[in-house]
């Protein structure tokens, strides 16, 4: 099974946000960043799938060079290899997003058996990317996922609603994004 996996880095939680200068965006230099907490679980998902079923975990990222830090560490958990598409670091729109997200995919040239990201980042939530990349690449989308398993190409779905479960299947290749919860992250070898 071949899964990718889009990542962002975020602002650690709790940072203190100085603003540059010219008071026109945060400066970034004394910020400690990481991956949101869904996102490390979408890592987790795929690393876990992949071992059961064998395959390889692809990571993509959008950023600046400082992004390798979080694929590093998200390779050091088990992901095969990582992607960094570099941008000027400006937080485009979840609609921009998925499309810089597609054309990354597209150059690649690699066909994805399933495309995890987490439901929202940790710093914007705005819930879109996910479901705005599967439309542009005409895939079924599953969102807010707790619960995932695949098997004879097929992936289980479930999502939390209230104190109920909504459960999905759904036929790969697939987009989903899941939410923290899904499972425990596993801490980087070294």
């Amino acid at each position: 099974m071949e899964i990718l996996v889009c990542i962002k880095r975020v602002p650690l939680v709790g940072s203190t946000f100085i603003l540059t200068d010219d008071a026109s965006e945060i400066d970034t230099r004394r910020l400690g960043f990481t991956l949101s907490p869904h996102e490390e679980c979408a890592v987790e998902a795929a690393v876990q799938l992949r071992d059961a079923h064998g395959g390889s975990v692809t990571l993509l990222s959008l950023g600046t060079a400082e992004t390798e830090e979080q694929l590093r560490e998200q390779l050091a958990i088990g992901a095969d290899r990582a992607i960094l598409a570099i941008t000027d670091g400006s937080e485009p729109d979840p609609q921009a997003t998925a499309a810089a997200l597609l054309e990354a995919i597209s150059a690649d040239g690699a066909q994805f058996d399933l495309v995890l990201l987490g439901s929202e980042s940790a710093d914007v939530a705005g819930y879109q990317t996910g479901i705005r990349l599967a439309h542009a690449l005409g895939l079924p989308v599953v969102t807010g996922v707790k619960g995932l398993t695949v098997d004879a190409g097929v992936a289980r779905c479930e999502r939390a609603v209230g104190s109920e479960r909504e459960v999905y299947s759904v036929s790969l290749p697939a987009v989903i994004t899941v939410k923290d919860g899904l499972n425990i992250p596993r801490y980087p070898s070294v």
